[in-house]
């Protein structure tokens, strides 16, 4: 995997106004489904720093609770499978009885609202297990609650097991196109029905 890191420093003035970083936010390889997406510069609301969230994700992202849209929302802005990820949620969050979370840091205390800025939990109501997917909005990484095998080569040719971690959650897949998008959900419906 090939991964790019690009820094333009500058206002939200001089940045807009340069032909230079126009050319190479259009041409990044891997942006080619971002042309429907905007720009967006907004006031944090715990500074009067300007900060960029990259690209604005239109609408409600499925699943996720009001408290958790904004920041789901960030992360999502630097996910080239932006939407092929949000589909993933959509599915997967309409199935009997699976709700989306946030996690409950090791310093949470009633009343604390969940954190949404590591990754997302999708659990099925009344399950005794924490989930059966962990879904990272960011690299649109989900981690799953399966066995690396033979069976789930067959099914996911993208997924690759994991050796560290929970040992239950040894199957993983990187959403990056609606291939890996149809892999996703058959692992995930492979998790849900084991939970």
């Amino acid at each position: 995997m090939k991964l790019t890191y690009v820094c333009f420093e500058g206002t939200p003035e001089e940045l807009d106004a340069s032909e230079l970083v126009r050319h190479l936010v259009q041409h990044q390889s891997g942006m080619a489904g971002a042309s429907g997406r905007k720009p967006l510069v907004t006031v944090h609301p715990d500074s009067d720093d300007e900060v960029d969230f990259g690209w604005l994700i239109e609408g409600e992202v499925p699943g996720v609770a009001e408290e958790g849209q904004d920041t789901v929302k960030a992360q999502l802005a630097f996910n080239p499978a932006a939407q092929q990820f949000i589909d993933f949620l959509a599915e997967a969050g309409s199935w009997a009885s699976v709700g989306v979370h946030g996690i409950k840091r090791k310093t949470w205390q009633e009343g604390d609202p969940l954190d949404y800025s590591g990754y997302l939990r999708l659990r099925r109501k009344g399950s005794q297990y924490g989930g059966f997917a962990y879904a990272f909005a960011s690299t649109g990484v989900i981690n799953f609650r399966l066995q690396h095998g033979e069976a789930i080569e067959e099914v996911a040719p993208d997924a690759y097991p994991l050796t560290t971690g929970h040992r239950q959650y040894r199957v993983s897949i990187q959403i990056r196109d609606a291939e890996t998008l149809k892999q996703a959900l058959s692992l995930a419906e492979l998790a849900y029905e084991a939970t």
